[in-house]
């Protein structure tokens, strides 16, 4: 696709195995004022023209980053976040349990394409606002496999650091989340710090990806 100008700054490759999709998703964003640089089939065709392929959010469909290594392989040589698109309908019938590993490897976002166009772009706007976004349905689905394992966490964190932590991992914004608990976003930001230095964790994804494990870990332990 052709380079559109922008004024919000935000400028999109699409990496889908659909030619159709591609065009619909570039054609929706173009007109919601996104630029849309590029537009892919495959992950490998996207590194073959890395050259030309200058931008600042990558959606890549879940289907082309199945293998460990290509996330971290994307971020490290462009520089650009990386968020999954899927499906939630019952058709694709996917699995979605490696969603852990993937945001360990640096994905900002896993998007329900599923969700109202409304809801869609709004989750890409906290993405590109530096939020770490989770599509609600995919979040509850990990949520289903086991409740949180508190354990050592509990006794280092505050049961409000724990009510922030649990909305992470659960996919809520920090936007979201002052809602829900009634402060504001600075506050919320304000905990998420304090979570990070007591966990010693670097950033929010780690954050994601801490909690999930922690779920993952414990339906095992269960089992």
């Amino acid at each position: 696709m052709d380079q559109n100008n922008s004024d919000n700054g935000l400028q999109l490759i699409i990496v889908h195995p659909c030619e159709i999709l591609r065009l619909a998703l570039g054609a929706l964003f173009q007109q919601c004022g996104y630029t849309v640089c590029r537009s892919f089939g495959t992950c490998e065709n996207l590194f073959d023209q890395l050259d030309s392929a200058k931008g600042n959010l990558i959606l890549v469909h879940y289907s082309q980053c199945l293998s460990s290594g290509f996330i971290g392989k994307i971020t490290s040589t462009t520089g650009a976040s990386v968020a999954l698109l899927a499906s939630s309908d019952s058709f694709h019938k996917d699995s979605y349990q490696d969603i852990m590993e993937r945001i360990a490897e640096g994905v900002t976002g896993f998007l329900d394409m599923d969700e109202p166009i409304h809801v869609f772009l709004s989750e890409l706007e906290d993405i590109a606002s530096g939020d770490i976004v989770i599509s609600k349905h995919f979040a509850r689905n990990l949520a289903k496999k086991a409740c949180v394992s508190e354990g050592d966490v509990e006794e280092v964190l505050s049961e409000r650091e724990m009510q922030i932590l649990d909305l992470v991992a659960s996919g809520s914004t920090n936007r979201e989340i002052g809602q829900e608990l009634f402060i504001s976003e600075h506050t919320v930001k304000s905990y998420l710090s304090q979570i990070l230095s007591k966990l010693d964790l670097k950033n929010r994804q780690q954050a994601v990806a801490y909690i999930m494990k922690k779920r993952l870990t414990s339906e095992k332990t269960v089992g």
